[in-house]
């Protein structure tokens, strides 16, 4: 599994889940199929979870030097601190 890429499990993944949701298959094959598909998910996952600890936002200071810090979704919990007041 190691040695898909992103696109190569993405892909397998979404065959998985076709073939779930349009085939007649016995349960052990189900079950295969599903346990395959886990272990895909965990893989991509995984794989994007390191992809977003390498993006650096590249700011400019105010004398014009490029400083980096931490790409954060807007949207991310974990980079909201408790004393902000969210805006009506």
């Amino acid at each position: 599994m190691a040695d898909l890429t992103f696109e190569q499990a993405l892909r397998r993944l979404e065959e998985i889940v076709e073939a779930l949701e349009t085939e007649d298959l016995d349960l052990d094959k189900s079950l295969q199929f599903f346990e395959e598909g886990v272990s895909l998910s965990r893989h991509c996952n995984q794989q994007l979870q390191a992809a977003e600890k390498r993006i650096d936002v590249l700011l400019t200071k105010a004398d014009g030097t490029l400083a980096t810090e931490p790409f954060v979704l807007p949207d991310d919990p974990s980079s909201q601190s408790g004393d902000e007041t969210p805006s009506a």
